[in-house]
């Protein structure tokens, strides 16, 4: 049964960005005109005419996100077994489809599924861009627009290709404005599945510390049953450093944030402890 063309179930706002123009000014001013890790990226892809070659020069590139590493990885030197960014998104999809429905708050599922597969996609050009490496907001998502732009409309621009042109355009749109209840949902299993593997690479690697990756995700966690997976994983992390002799200085390490602390701050909740860790 074919899979119909996705759209959006709420207006999608497209993202603000600036003209191409003042992107790659401002982008050489801080000397971040390239891609993850500094890279020089190679130039957008051009229609070769045939759509046949063109839809192939697109399952090739898919290549790229098997290969790629995951730029946070990268950097605490993880040897050899950095996750990929297709791992990151595999484990995704394969989440969204164990969160259950809230009737009071009904979710596409399905759709889920196809934007934890799709919203990486620009990084098969652009790599893992981090915060750390100070690519302004706005030039990364640049980098990203163009890239898509790049795929669905020279190798995906064929008649042939239309449905998967759409259907890639739709789920990543909405993705980036995060405006659904699905992209905020996905969102969420972005950032748990970050957490979910700096605890694996934890436990299995002679690590002193992760601790930045979990300041900077479980705080900011909205689904209820994606905090209640964060706060199970967060025990078994305070057990594993207990175990090493280092659960104060793991502790600390975390500068006080709680799963979902960030979303009760902003939600007005309390004093922003939010759910034990």
């Amino acid at each position: 049964m074919p899979i119909a063309v996705p759209t959006a179930p709420h207006p999608v706002t497209k993202m603000n960005v600036l003209p191409v123009d003042q992107v790659n000014a401002q982008a050489a001013e801080t000397s971040k005109v390239l891609g993850a890790g500094g890279k020089e990226l190679p130039a957008p892809y051009k229609s070769s005419g045939n759509e046949a070659l063109d839809t192939l020069a697109f399952l090739h590139l898919l290549e790229q996100l098997k290969v790629q590493k995951r730029s946070g990885w990268i950097r605490e030197g993880l040897m050899p077994q950095k996750c990929s960014i297709s791992d990151h998104m595999c484990r995704m999809a394969l989440m969204a489809m164990m969160i259950p429905q809230d009737p009071a708050r009904p979710l596409d599922i399905p759709r889920c599924v196809m934007m934890a597969l799709v919203h990486d996609l620009a990084e098969a050009h652009v790599g893992d861009i981090t915060p750390v490496e100070g690519v302004p907001p706005h030039v990364k998502h640049q980098l990203e627009e163009q890239a898509m732009d790049s795929f669905l409309n020279e190798m995906l621009g064929g008649r042939g290709n239309r449905d998967a042109r759409e259907r890639f355009r739709s789920l990543w749109d909405e993705y980036e404005t995060r405006e659904t209840p699905e992209s905020k949902l996905v969102k969420d299993l972005d950032r748990v599945e970050l957490a979910l593997q700096a605890v694996e690479y934890e436990r299995s690697q002679d690590i002193q510390s992760l601790s930045p990756f979990f300041v900077g995700s479980i705080p900011h966690l909205e689904n209820p049953t994606i905090q209640k997976w964060a706060e199970t994983l967060m025990e078994e992390r305070r057990q594993l450093w207990a175990s090493r002799g280092r659960e104060k200085e793991e502790r600390e390490g975390l500068q006080g944030v709680t799963v979902g602390s960030k979303v009760m701050q902003v939600n007005g909740n309390g004093n922003g402890n939010g759910n034990g860790i």
